[in-house]
């Protein structure tokens, strides 16, 4: 079973829930850790109860907000497996394909072909909008 984890900085993986619960709805095999929310608190704890639920014919796809930043480097520590598969740096358009990517899919390529899909999803819309406004002026 494919199962995933979004561990943040502050709350920033509970709003991230929040917005795919809008767009694709509840989804189960989601776990969420939200980092020094409570002063002195590390994730360990948290991560080793969720390691709790990955048997070794699971595949947990973690996403994380920071590259090199406190909550990855905690989860590279606790939870690096064969079977734990790390992407940090997420967005929402991410997390959306991956989460509705086939089962059957091998979670590399899945994953490999979300982060070139959502690396295309930041936009300047500005720019976008330049070269037609003045275009229109050009008239």
């Amino acid at each position: 079973m494919r199962k995933f984890l979004i561990a943040t900085h502050g709350t920033f993986a509970k709003g991230a829930q929040s917005s795919l619960d809008i767009i694709i709805g509840p989804m189960e095999n989601v776990f969420l850790i939200q980092a020094y929310v409570e002063e002195s608190k590390g994730i360990e704890e948290e991560l080793a109860l969720i390691m709790e639920n990955i048997s070794d014919d699971d595949e947990l796809v973690v996403f994380t907000d920071l590259m090199g930043g406190s909550v990855t480097n905690q989860i590279l520590r606790n939870a690096l497996q064969s079977n734990v598969h790390v992407v940090s740096g997420f967005n929402l358009p991410l997390l959306v394909e991956i989460l509705l990517a086939d089962t059957e899919e091998p979670v590399k390529e899945v994953i490999a072909n979300a982060i070139s899909a959502a690396k295309e999803q930041i936009v300047y819309v500005n720019q976008l909008l330049t070269p037609k406004e003045e275009s229109d002026f050009d008239d």
